[in-house]
C-alpha cells in the first residue's frame, strides 16, 4: 500500500456511474432509464456521440448508460440509488412491469432491489430513523411483535375477526374511498383493510413492520386478485414515507402493539395530505381503571407483544395533539371467541387454562361489563369494546 502520509488526498469523490446494455437494446434501456426512473439527459461530448448510449443527471453524479455487442448482465455489482420516497418509486417501477425482490433490510435504511431491462442489478434505499435512536423498551416490544406475527402471519390472514366484521364495512363508509385516492393501510397485517380498499383507489401501500407478515398479506392480496397494491416494510412510528403524500390513511386493530402510539399517530397526521382522512379501529379500555386493568391484563398474557388499549378519553388527546379533527367516533361491541382468540398467538395449554380460569373467576362486575360466557365451566367467549374515529387533517 502505498505512503500517503503527509500528502493530500488524491481521490476527491466519484464523478459518474457507468451501466451497460445490448446494443439492440438501446432504445428500451433509455426509456427505463429516463423515463421509468426519471433521470434527466444531458448532453454527452461531440466525440463521444457516435458510441450511442446516454448521459443522466443522477443527484451529484452522473450516469453514463453504455453499450456493448458481446453483452453479461451484471448480477452482483450494481448502482445503488438514494430516492426521497421508496414507495412511489417501488409503484414507478412496478408499473413499468420490473421485477422487484425484497433485499435484506439494514439499519437506517428501507431497500428493494430491481432489474432493468437488460438484467442488470439495481439498488433503491431511503433513509429512515436508525435503530439505535429508539429505546430499548421499544427494540424489546418492536422484536416481540415480530417474532409473534411473523410465526403466526397464516392465522391472522385466516382469522374471521380480521377477514370480516361490521368494523371493516364501517372502516369503508367513513373512509368514503375515491378513485383518486392514493392510500396508506399502516400495520396492515393479514392485508384484509388493504384490500377492500383497493377496489376503490388508485394504489393502496400496505405497510407492516413484520416482513412474515407482509409477506402473507401480498400472497393474500395476490390471490383476490388486487393489481394497484404496493408492500413496505416500516415501523408505524417511523413510517418511511414523504410528509403529505396520502389522501387517506387507515390502521385497524393494531395500535395496541405499538412501543410510542403518539409517535405512531403523529406520523399518520405527517403523511396524510391536506384535508386527508385518517381512519383508526383498534380495542380499547373502560375508563375505569378496575376494568381497565382486567382487559390489558388479559391480551398481555394471551400476547406478550401487546401493549396497552388506551381509553376513548386517551385517544382523543392523541389525536388533538396531531392537530387531527375528529369528525366521527364510535364505540362498538366485539365478541371473542376464547379457543380461536388464544390459538391465533399459539398460547401454550398451560398458560390458556391459567388464563381461562382466571377471566371466569373475575368479579361480577367485569363478568358483566366483558360479556363473559361460560358453558359447562368452560369460558366460551367475552367480548371488548372498540373504537372506530374518523379524523381528518
Amino acid at each position: 500500500m502505498a505512503d500517503t502520509t503527509g500528502e493530500a488526498a488524491q481521490i476527491l469523490g466519484l464523478d459518474h456511474i457507468q451501466v451497460v446494455a445490448p446494443r439492440s437494446e438501446e432504445a428500451h434501456a433509455k426509456a427505463f432509464y429516463g423515463g421509468v426512473l426519471g433521470l434527466a439527459e444531458i448532453p454527452k461530448p461531440a466525440a463521444l456521440v457516435e458510441r450511442g448510449g446516454a448521459w443522466y443527471r443522477c443527484g451529484n453524479l452522473q450516469l453514463h448508460l453504455g453499450l456493448e455487442d458481446e453483452f453479461t448482465p451484471q448480477r452482483k455489482g450494481h448502482p445503488a440509488f438514494l430516492v426521497r420516497d421508496l414507495a412511489a418509486m417501488r409503484a414507478r417501477l412496478m408499473a413499468a412491469g420490473t421485477p422487484i425482490a425484497e433485499g435484506v433490510q439494514i439499519p437506517g435504511y428501507q431497500r428493494f432491489e430491481a432489474r432493468d431491462p437488460s438484467g442488470n442489478r439495481l439498488e433503491f434505499l431511503q433513509r429512515v430513523a436508525s435503530s439505535e435512536q429508539i429505546s430499548d423498551e421499544g427494540k424489546a416490544i418492536k422484536d416481540r411483535v415480530r417474532e409473534v406475527f411473523g410465526r403466526s402471519a397464516e392465522a391472522y390472514v385466516a382469522s374471521p375477526t380480521h377477514a370480516t366484521g361490521s368494523d371493516l364495512a364501517r372502516l369503508l363508509e367513513l373512509a368514503a374511498p375515491a378513485a383518486t385516492d392514493i392510500a396508506l393501510d399502516v400495520s396492515t397485517g393479514g392485508g384484509h383493510t388493504a384490500l377492500a380498499l383497493a377496489p376503490h383507489v388508485a394504489r393502496v401501500v400496505a405497510s407492516d413492520l413484520t416482513p412474515r407478515m407482509l409477506a402473507a398479506a401480498h400472497r393474500f392480496l395476490t390471490a383476490h386478485g388486487a393489481t394497484n397494491a404496493d408492500y413496505v416494510v416500516g415501523d408505524a412510528e417511523r413510517l418511511p414515507f414523504l410528509d403529505e403524500r396520502f389522501s387517506l390513511v387507515t390502521v385497524r386493530i393494531a395500535p395496541h402493539h405499538y412501543a410510542d402510539v403518539r409517535a405512531a399517530v403523529r406520523e399518520m397526521a405527517r403523511v396524510l395530505a391536506p384535508a386527508g382522512r385518517l381512519i383508526v379501529i383498534d380495542n380499547i379500555a373502560p375508563e375505569s381503571p378496575a376494568l381497565d386493568g382486567y382487559v390489558n391484563e388479559w391480551d398481555k398474557r394471551r400476547d406478550p407483544s401487546h401493549v396497552r388499549e388506551y381509553t376513548v378519553s386517551e385517544w382523543r388527546e392523541f389525536l388533538a395533539a396531531a392537530n387531527l379533527h375528529v369528525t366521527d367516533l364510535e364505540i362498538v361491541r366485539k365478541p371473542i371467541d376464547f379457543v380461536s382468540w388464544v390459538e391465533r398467538t399459539q398460547m401454550p395449554a398451560a398458560e390458556r387454562a391459567s388464563l381461562e380460569a382466571d377471566i371466569l373467576a373475575a368479579p361480577p362486575t367485569a363478568r358483566a361489563y366483558f360479556e363473559v360466557t361460560e358453558r359447562n365451566g368452560r369460558l366460551v367467549s367475552w367480548s371488548v369494546e372498540c373504537l372506530i374515529a374518523r379524523a381528518v387533517k
